[in-house]
């Protein structure tokens, strides 16, 4: 899994994009068999100056059977939008995931049933 991460309008970029990729890391280790790429984009959409619900965390990810999961989350802590995007992402792509197997598994087992009937 390729992970990117841009930052935008906001201070201590090391600091955050080492966060955001641990956050990443942690949400997405069970399904990274599963994952092409990852884009985080982390921005402060007013500017440093202004406060407010304007910090914007923004994660992309291109599953290896092309689909694509977008999650966004806004706030005014950088650091609890991270973390609210990481755990809507660990849901979003493993509800993704599992309707993949379901798919898989009925048609293996309509398959098996045929086999039975002959």
């Amino acid at each position: 899994m390729r992970v990117h991460i841009q930052i935008k309008g906001l201070p201590g970029s090391s600091q955050l994009r080492r966060f955001a990729a641990h956050k990443l890391e942690a949400a997405l280790a069970r399904f990274s068999h599963g994952i092409d790429d990852a884009t985080i984009r982390l921005k402060d959409i007013n500017g440093a100056d202004r406060g407010g619900a304007d910090k914007l965390c923004r994660v992309v990810l291109t599953m290896k059977n092309s689909s694509v999961v977008v999650i966004e989350e806004l706030g005014s802590n950088i650091m609890q939008v991270i973390e609210r995007a990481a755990d809507r992402l660990h849901q979003s792509v493993s509800r993704q995931l599992s309707r993949l197997v379901r798919v898989d598994r009925s048609g293996l087992r309509q398959t098996n049933l045929l086999l039975l009937d002959a």
